[in-house]
């Protein structure tokens, strides 16, 4: 299995915490947020996101580490990255909260493979674009928000090892159903 870029993950909340200290003293609407879905970690996926909004609109980046459950039968490793333009309908004051519709694109890699037997490998990568929709609460630095989306396979790549071998992974690949609940900290 090729290395993931979980590494990721503490220079995204190094970051976060940086800007969060820059910006603490001034006075003015937060326009940096950064999240974690946790309605994605009971499905063993770990999804982060970071958005910088600005009035009504927002530009989001999300980084998707699906874990590798603890299984005899097989192992995996899935990723994505993607990045969403997002339209809140109510913002005011210049804060981007409220129901929001967004656009976005997705790239999706990874592979698995069963541990039996007759060992199967199979590798793909999809790049996918959807539609996004939800609503933002933001109370002072606190920021919740439920989404709802679906995006479209606009080009994929598979390769099955050994080639031609009939199999069950990753079956689903090719879906983008997004659903989420995140908790995450404005600054």
């Amino acid at each position: 299995m090729r290395q993931s870029p979980i590494f990721l993950i503490p220079v995204f909340f190094a970051t976060g915490f940086l800007s969060f200290n820059a910006v603490a003293q001034e006075k003015q609407p937060y326009t940096n947020r950064i999240e974690i879905n946790v309605l994605g970690l009971p499905s063993e996926n770990l999804v982060l996101g970071y958005e910088h909004s600005f009035k009504d609109r927002g530009i989001w980046l999300g980084l998707e580490h699906r874990l590798n459950p603890l299984s005899e039968d097989k192992d995996q490793q899935a990723n994505s990255l993607a990045l969403e333009y997002r339209y809140y309908f109510s913002a005011k004051a210049g804060l981007a909260s409220g129901i929001f519709a967004g656009f976005y694109a997705k790239y999706r890699w990874g592979e698995e493979a069963t541990n039996s037997s007759n060992p199967v490998e199979h590798r793909y990568r999809v790049f996918f674009s959807g539609l996004n929709a939800g609503y933002r609460y933001t109370y002072n630095r606190l920021a919740l928000s439920g989404f709802l989306g679906y995006g479209l396979p606009l080009a994929s790549t598979e390769a099955t090892e050994p080639p031609g071998a009939v199999h069950a992974l990753n079956e689903n690949y090719k879906n983008d159903f997004r659903i989420g609940m995140t908790v995450g900290l404005a600054f």
